[in-house]
């Protein structure tokens, strides 16, 4: 299931791959212990971890805080 996914991941947008590990994490703890099946759990983590990694390979975009910061430099110097 998780080897299938890796070509849709790749596609996405690292907005769009942030806001699907934000829903997974979400599914996760708000389902992690009452799965009925191991293997459901085990696909969730996988998928998670192949996110993750997806994620280390992308440009860093930088949170509410940074982009200000970036803002406030950028119109300093001019």
């Amino acid at each position: 299931m998780v080897l299938g996914k890796t070509g849709y991941l790749q596609g996405l947008h690292t907005r769009q791959l942030l806001a699907h590990l934000v829903g997974l994490r979400r599914l996760e703890s708000k389902w992690g212990r009452y799965y009925q099946l191991a293997s459901t759990f085990k696909n969730l983590r996988e998928e998670i971890e192949l996110t993750k990694s997806i994620l280390a390979t992308r440009e860093h975009i930088p949170n509410k805080q940074e982009a200000r910061k970036i803002r406030q430099e950028k119109a300093r110097s001019k």
